[in-house]
């Protein structure tokens, strides 16, 4: 990478630290850990009873085994957990309540009190107590449900790349508007962006006037607008009618309006002081960014700040890995490096490029100022 374009990044080192509280999850350990200490094959051979669990949980639901990734995500998409979250109930029971086969649900009712999920008594199996709100109560603040079976989905398309290598086509296109898995989808990503949002906030908003005006471009999940609203912005949000649907009500409780619309057709003209584009130009190929960013230019007040959250191949961990996510989920989506953001910001009427890294993830905030005419002349990568 080019000396002159490294000498505007800032470290991780740089940038003030925000505290932020781990969660239980992290902080109780990963995966699973016999009850007193005692090892996995011994709780089992020697502590294992109908009516008292074997194994103390301490799963962060989102890391988790690929194979208990799967048992979890299958479960909760069907109705499994649901079924058992507030009384007891046999296998057979669940299987006939929920049409499903007798012998499948055992097996994976089963499994799911290994894991420490269930609890297997005289009566049947039972949800534990404190699995019921991370994984069932969209209101929790620990709430993960929706993020594990969009794991779940994910780990199914990613396991059809094979098919993608031939046809150059992705199992499914997040970005089509037809595209149905979007409650799943956006709920995943607003528990998803949750450990960065204050981080991104203590960095956006000192650079801005008081009570800026933001226009989220894509921000439907709601998790950075309302981090901006609590810092004191005025924010407006941009999302597919579909996203606006689903978000309104939470996203007027905190104080940001909506706005439905599609981003590839127009932004609403402001002026804001700023717009921020979060994890989202990696859906796109690179003609649609060079003209969204163009588009984000019109939205600005003179010298307004466009802050463009992302992975950065050269950067950041997992961008080129997270490529294949693109792959696998839009058309032409991928991860770029910080000379294509350069390249294109430059070209779209924008100076003063910086990266910054957030605190504690393996995406960058790209800060850049509305200068000067544009020019959107197709760009030379395809």
């Amino acid at each position: 990478m080019a000396g002159g374009l490294r000498s505007r990044f800032r470290t991780a080192g740089d940038v003030p630290s925000v505290p932020r509280p781990s969660p239980p999850s992290e902080a109780a350990g990963w995966g699973l850990r016999g009850t007193s200490g005692v090892p996995r094959a011994a709780c089992t051979a020697r502590w294992w009873g109908r009516s008292a669990r074997c194994f103390e949980p301490a799963v962060n639901y989102t890391e988790l085994d690929w194979r208990w990734a799967i048992l979890l995500g299958a479960a909760l998409r069907d109705g499994l957990l649901e079924a058992v979250a507030e009384r007891p109930s046999s296998s057979a029971d669940v299987a006939g309540d929920l049409g499903l086969d007798a012998r499948a649900v055992h097996v994976v009712l089963s499994a799911l009190a290994e894991l420490g999920v269930l609890v297997e008594g005289d009566d049947g199996f039972l949800l534990g107590e404190e699995h019921r709100g991370p994984l069932l109560v969209a209101e929790h603040p620990e709430y993960v449900g929706q993020s594990v079976v969009h794991r779940f989905e994910l780990m199914g398309s990613w396991s059809r790349l094979p098919e993608v290598l031939r046809t150059g086509r992705p199992i499914e296109d997040r970005t089509a508007p037809d595209f149905g898995g979007a409650a799943t989808f956006i709920a995943a990503m607003r528990r998803g962006a949750m450990p960065g949002a204050e981080a991104v906030a203590a960095s956006v908003l000192p650079r801005l006037p008081e009570g800026a005006r933001i226009l989220d471009v894509g921000g439907g999940p709601g998790t950075n607008a309302e981090a901006f609203a609590r810092g004191g912005a005025r924010v407006t949000v941009l999302d597919r009618p579909v996203v606006i649907d689903l978000m309104r009500s939470t996203l007027h409780a905190a104080g940001v309006e909506t706005v439905a619309g599609d981003m590839n057709e127009g932004l609403p003209e402001g002026p804001f002081d700023a717009v921020y584009f979060g994890n989202t130009s990696h859906m796109y190929g690179p003609r649609e960014n060079l003209a969204l960013l163009a588009r984000m230019r019109g939205s600005l007040a003179p010298a307004g700040l466009l802050v463009v959250r992302e992975f950065v191949r050269g950067l950041g961990e997992d961008a080129a890995l997270f490529a294949v996510n693109m792959l696998v989920t839009t058309a032409r989506g991928n991860t770029y490096t910080a000379e294509e953001y350069e390249g294109w910001l430059a070209r779209a009427g924008y100076e003063g490029v910086e990266f910054e890294p957030v605190p504690g993830r393996s995406t960058h905030l790209i800060f850049a100022r509305k200068t000067r005419p544009t020019s959107t002349e197709e760009p030379a990568r395809a």
